[in-house]
């Protein structure tokens, strides 16, 4: 009998190709979503940090009020770029459920044909074994 060989195997190698790209996105997208998280408690720490003397004037307030506002703005485009961060990544994470789904599939694949070919190949070695066993006995 001839050595197991699987049919699938290139499509196999493409489908674990396609899984391992997969995760290399999930990974950025993650690493998008963590850093603009951190920008986020940054710019939150920044305003929390931040206060007013009470030697303070008219323009130190005023100054103090902008940076408020602009630091408030910054969060804010910062936690909508969050969401969309967010979005991409579960939608990542679900192509990467599905790449896993059809490795699966193949690898399945593999093991049926191979546990066909390993009964198939058992039985031909029963049956040569059995007539060795015959040849020996008759003689």
């Amino acid at each position: 009998m001839k050595a197991f060989s699987f049919r699938l195997e290139q499509v196999k190698r493409w489908r674990e190709t396609e899984l391992s790209l997969q995760e290399s996105r999930v990974a950025a997208a993650a690493a998008q979503v963590a850093e603009i998280r951190r920008a986020i408690e940054a710019r939150r720490r920044e305003l929390d940090a931040a206060r007013v003397t009470g030697n303070a004037d008219g323009a130190d307030l005023r100054a103090y009020a902008d940076f408020r506002q602009r630091t408030e703005a910054r969060i804010r485009d910062l936690e909508g770029q969050a969401v969309v961060a967010q979005r991409t990544l579960a939608t990542e994470m679900n192509r990467l459920v599905e790449a896993n789904r059809k490795v699966k599939l193949i690898e399945n694949l593999k093991q049926r044909a191979q546990s066909a070919w390993t009964r198939e190949f058992d039985r031909e070695l029963s049956a040569f074994a059995d007539e060795a066993f015959l040849n020996r006995y008759n003689r």
